[in-house]
């Protein structure tokens, strides 16, 4: 019998890492068992900082900077952290404090960190410029992350000038939380972005998924190997996105597209909501075929116009949050399914569906 204490580093390893992606409690227990295991299990247990927006009883910042410090004194919870992830935003209402100098120096003290989420209300976007200097900075050369930080999510984009003080910047995700929210860039916040990091490989934003938009995209980021314009295109019937896919061939590199879900694509799909639909089980049978005879209309398209020799050769489609592949048969098949899991739904994962081929949508 195999002994635990005799089981090499390797399978711990192995052990740690399946543990943080399904039992992240389990795993913490785990780093309880012995010092070896606890030097092996911390990395994967502080892999992710996520600071959560506090309950409705404890909106302030009240023992924030004690939490910050505890964290900070341990420097291999410092030398382990990759993701940052500040979920401070509610939709109906905001603090009314200042940041914490602590967060600051949250902010700028993991060495190894990879990914970097900002999710604030407008209210602390002016504060943020102040301390990074940005309102009178004209040195756009100047960097304030490790070299280590290549991916960024921010809520709008007011929050673009943090893409100034990153070295390389591979992937930007703009998220636009609320409907109150500006368009995710205009012109020259794409011409800007390009100058600072042409080596951008994936970007994601709510614009509409439309020529204009995406040619002044390919135009400043031709690197681009994913992209995603979720915005609606709305119930204008000669605002097709099948009229617009045609402009994803100026990005020659490009392996990934993400469009919204099918009723926001002006196909002509507009499906009913509330009880109108949860209350008629015929109805949401008709409705999930007519949603699967658009969507291969959508990737018939694709294959049409964006693959059409000397175009892209993508490799995924995502409409809406199903993972479409494209197979050695020369057609997209259902492959994942994208999930949001963890308490604020911030965490993003692909699952694999069995027989995608042969799945019902």
């Amino acid at each position: 019998m195999v002994h635990y204490s005799n089981l090499p580093d390797d399978i711990l390893r192995y052990l740690c890492q399946t543990m943080r992606m399904e039992k992240l409690h389990g795993l913490m227990n785990l780093s309880g068992v012995d010092r070896r295991t606890r030097e092996i299990a911390l990395p994967f247990v502080f892999n992710q900082i996520f600071v959560p927006r506090p309950s409705e009883d404890q909106r302030s910042w009240v023992g924030f900077e004690k939490t910050i410090n505890v964290i900070l004194a341990n420097q291999t919870i410092v030398s382990s952290v990759r993701n940052l992830d500040v979920y401070l935003y509610d939709a109906y209402s905001e603090f009314e404090e200042k940041l914490p100098r602590a967060f600051f120096t949250l902010l700028f003290s993991f060495p190894k960190i990879s990914s970097l989420s900002i999710c604030l209300h407008d209210m602390y976007c002016s504060q943020i410029r102040e301390e990074l200097g940005d309102e009178n900075d004209s040195d756009t050369s100047r960097t304030l992350f490790p070299p280590s930080l290549n991916s960024l999510a921010i809520p709008d984009r007011k929050w673009m000038f943090l893409t100034r003080y990153m070295l390389q910047l591979e992937s930007l995700v703009i998220e636009s939380l609320t409907q109150r929210n500006p368009p995710s860039f205009n012109k020259d916040d794409i011409q800007q972005l390009g100058i600072k990091h042409p080596g951008l490989k994936k970007f994601y934003c709510q614009e509409l998924c439309v020529t204009e938009r995406v040619l002044a995209i390919a135009r400043s980021l031709p690197n681009l190997q994913e992209i995603g314009l979720r915005g609606g295109i709305g119930r204008h019937p000669s605002n097709s996105v099948m009229d617009h896919l045609s402009c994803y061939r100026m990005l020659p590199k490009l392996k990934r597209i993400s469009f919204p879900w099918v009723s926001f694509l002006g196909v002509g799909f507009y499906p009913p909501c509330g009880n109108a639909y949860f209350n008629n089980p015929g109805l949401r049978v008709r409705l999930a075929a007519k949603a699967k005879e658009v969507t291969e209309q959508l990737l018939e398209g694709i294959q049409r116009e964006v693959m059409a020799p000397g175009g892209p050769c993508l490799q995924t489609v995502v409409v809406g949050e199903t993972v479409y592949a494209y197979g050695s048969n020369g057609r997209f098949q259902k492959s994942r399914i994208i999930r949001r899991i963890g308490r604020d739904r911030r965490t993003i994962v692909e699952e694999d569906i069995e027989n995608s081929g042969d799945e019902d949508d």
